[in-house]
């Protein structure tokens, strides 16, 4: 599977989808700490944007924003359904397509590994799996086991997103739930103390 270097892409759009979902269906709520609009930095500082929100009490609504210059035109966006897939121990996002600009086709699902660090980091790791797009989601779940064995699903590094602002979720709400102010924002870096020798 080729990875490729924009930290987007690298993370959810590499080129490797398929056909059907790791699990039809949520295997357990939405997990919250996820809701909310997050920024990556690359390396020669471009940003990238996801924007989360609660379908319902077990789907989310993704779309990312990926802005290659400064006219509209050229800002490419994609558009995700996704649910919380359990296999064994581990969680993933089943991502399915619904507005693509490429890499991905409509109705295409992509699989993503995340780790919550803190209530405003999480580092996302594309899932590497070998087989073809039309494989059923028993044989992709079969392959996912194997891998974690193996220790080879996903890659040691990731891409580590932040929180910028977040979406309170309500049970039963079912109007636009608008974004806010982070609960919990980062705390500023400590300034580094100056230390003055005494003459004697």
């Amino acid at each position: 599977m080729r990875i490729r270097a924009l930290a987007l892409l690298c993370t959810l759009l590499a080129g490797c989808y398929f056909d059907h979902p790791l699990t039809s269906g949520p295997s357990k709520d939405i997990n919250t700490w996820l809701l909310g609009v997050w920024e990556h930095k690359d390396a020669k500082g471009r940003v990238y944007r996801a924007r989360v929100v609660p379908m319902t009490g077990d789907r989310y609504f993704v779309s990312f924003h990926q802005a290659r210059g400064r006219k509209e035109r050229e800002k490419k966006v994609w558009e995700f359904e996704g649910w919380i897939s359990r296999i064994g121990y581990s969680r993933f996002l089943s991502l399915r397509c619904n507005v693509s600009s490429g890499q991905v086709p409509e109705g295409g699902f992509v699989f993503v590994n995340y780790q919550v660090i803190d209530q405003n980091t999480v580092i996302v790791r594309p899932v590497q799996l070998d087989s073809p797009p039309e494989t059923s989601s028993s044989e992709l779940r079969a392959e996912v086991r194997q891998r974690l064995k193996e220790g080879s699903l996903v890659p040691a590094e990731g891409a580590r997103w932040t929180r910028t602002s977040e979406v309170y979720w309500e049970p039963g709400y079912t109007g636009d739930q608008p974004f806010q102010p982070l609960r919990y924002p980062p705390s500023p870096a400590p300034r580094a103390k100056v230390r003055e020798d005494r003459k004697r």
